[in-house]
């Protein structure tokens, strides 16, 4: 087998497990109500959040999602947004992905409000 096929494979068994996971969640926050909740921490290039159902972990995003690399978010308060993006889509019933352009949008949303401070970067 070829390193690509491997990675593929990898992948693909990532996201039936990923869908599988939110379909109970969500299956089961209808029934009940769970408290989904973030939790923001340092990693070695920057910020990474999980998210957590119940206290128990759920999703644990060490990097930028849909960015190229291992690097975490440049600032805490980008992995603070998009943890809040993950956890209304969890609670709206959609998948808790977060595309390019949610993405593009946190983080120039941020920069803005930021550059309107006066404060440097």
């Amino acid at each position: 087998m070829t390193k690509q096929h491997n990675i593929t494979v990898i992948a693909v068994a990532a996201v039936i497990s990923a869908v599988t996971s939110f379909y109970i969640v969500k299956n089961n926050t209808k029934k009940g109500g769970h408290i989904i909740k973030a939790r923001v921490f340092p990693v070695l290039n920057g910020w990474g959040y999980d998210i957590l159902v119940d206290d128990s972990l759920f999703i644990r995003q060490e990097s930028v999602p849909v960015i190229t690399g291992k690097n975490g978010f440049s600032k805490k308060e980008y992995a603070e947004k998009t943890a809040e993006l993950i956890i209304n889509k969890m609670k709206r019933g959609e998948h808790p992905v977060v595309t390019t352009f949610e993405l593009e949008h946190i983080l120039s949303v941020n920069k803005l409000q930021h550059d309107r401070s006066g404060a440097t970067q």
